[in-house]
């Protein structure tokens, strides 16, 4: 009985979700005056949830390295310029037309993963990460030093693509971008769903649980060690690719250190080892400065630092109070059927009311019903019971 209730919420969850995605963000301005929502969606909205589409992607190839595999990285701001500049120069220097070159962004900076993953598997833990971390405070002078290629500290300019003739008159510039960025994360996070699923994920599963184990059970510990590396960079290389067509122009100072901290810490927050995870975590760090904006209309003082003050603190509360991060929290009361928990505060209220009275029956002078206790006499002593024996 339990499953039809559980299949038909997620339906509903699943036609809300794509009625708000595919109808609400991009189309909720042309009815000003209606709709079930009263939250309205601008350009500047749409480029929002463009950029959550984005981020998407590339925390998702991150969990399968790191919650699913159990290998940090602080390096995939190095693997999204790789993708970047590989989308920028094939369209800028070749003249490819968009959609070729996202794929080639993917799979180059797969190539390029691969060959950061077989050095990287004689490290482990923080180790690994400080590694992946000078990775990514390497790459922008790297940009820097070959102009001829990547045309330095200039950057690259490409025309974003209009849409389709089809769609000509129906999407604009900014529509047509977020459905672009929307469909390419839909179908990275239906191939992330079935990585996971498969042989491949539960080989990643069981490396990051115990190498050793792995290695008894016949896993090669190398290969799938090297190959979650090379997946997780095609993901990162994909919204490169992505990256390039929403805001055309890439520069080394696109991709700097901090942005790698920011994709490590996206998929923390959203939860670890979770496809629903980086999602959230995604959404959530994207729309994190919207703070600031809440904060300046309050006029309060030292509002300019508020912010970061907030989002570190709010990480904090977020890693005591849910550990397993947004989507741990989502499941759990997801599982929460309202009778058993209304039936659990019952008799947790019952059990205190039950601990008053029997609290109020030993007390002097207590009420509530119980019994005044009896006074018993003075016990007889052993020689008492001996007499009573003999005269027995």
């Amino acid at each position: 009985m339990l499953r039809p209730i559980i299949a038909r919420r997620k339906l509903l969850a699943f036609a809300l979700l794509a009625f708000f995605l595919f109808y609400w963000i991009p189309f909720s301005h042309v009815f000003p005056g209606w709709g079930p929502f009263p939250l309205q969606f601008g350009s500047y909205r749409v480029f929002q949830a463009t950029t959550i589409a984005m981020w998407a992607i590339v925390a998702l190839g991150l969990n399968l390295l790191t919650g699913y595999n159990g290998q940090i990285s602080l390096g995939h701001g190095a693997f999204v310029a790789v993708g970047g500049y590989t989308a920028a120069i094939l369209m800028f220097d070749h003249g490819w037309p968009f959609w070729a070159t996202i794929p080639v962004a993917g799979f180059m900076t797969g190539t390029v993963g691969f060959l950061v993953g077989v050095p990287a598997l004689r490290l482990t833990g923080p180790y690994l990460a400080i590694a992946t971390l000078a990775l990514a405070i390497s790459t922008p002078q790297i940009l820097l030093k070959y102009e001829g290629l990547t045309h330095g500290s200039q950057g690259i300019n490409v025309n974003s693509p209009p849409p389709p003739a089809v769609l000509d008159g129906v999407l604009n510039q900014t529509q047509w971008l977020y459905f672009l960025a929307l469909v390419i994360a839909i179908i990275m996070t239906i191939i992330a769903w079935n990585i996971v699923r498969s042989r491949v994920g539960r080989a990643f599963v069981a490396i990051r649980d115990s190498e050793i184990a792995a290695q008894a059970m016949g896993i090669s510990v190398p290969r799938f060690k090297t190959m979650a590396f090379a997946i997780s960079a095609f993901f990162a290389g994909i919204c490169g690719g992505v990256y390039v067509q929403v805001i055309g122009f890439v520069s080394p100072r696109s991709f700097d250190v901090l942005q790698s901290i920011n994709y490590l810490t996206t998929i923390v927050v959203g939860g670890l080892a979770s496809i629903l995870g980086s999602i959230l975590g995604a959404a959530v760090f994207v729309l994190v400065p919207e703070v600031n904006s809440l904060l300046e209309g309050l006029h309060l003082p030292a509002a300019d630092q508020a912010p970061d003050v907030l989002y570190g603190a709010s990480l904090i509360l977020v890693m005591i109070f849910m550990p397993y991060g947004f989507a741990g929290f989502i499941r759990r009361v997801g599982r929460l059927q309202p009778p058993l928990v209304m039936q659990s505060f019952s008799d947790f209220f019952g059990q205190i009311g039950l601990r008053v009275r029997t609290a109020r029956s030993v007390l002097p002078g207590g009420s509530g019903g119980a019994s005044t206790p009896r006074k018993e006499g003075p016990r007889p002593d052993a020689s008492d019971r001996e007499k009573e024996d003999g005269s027995s």
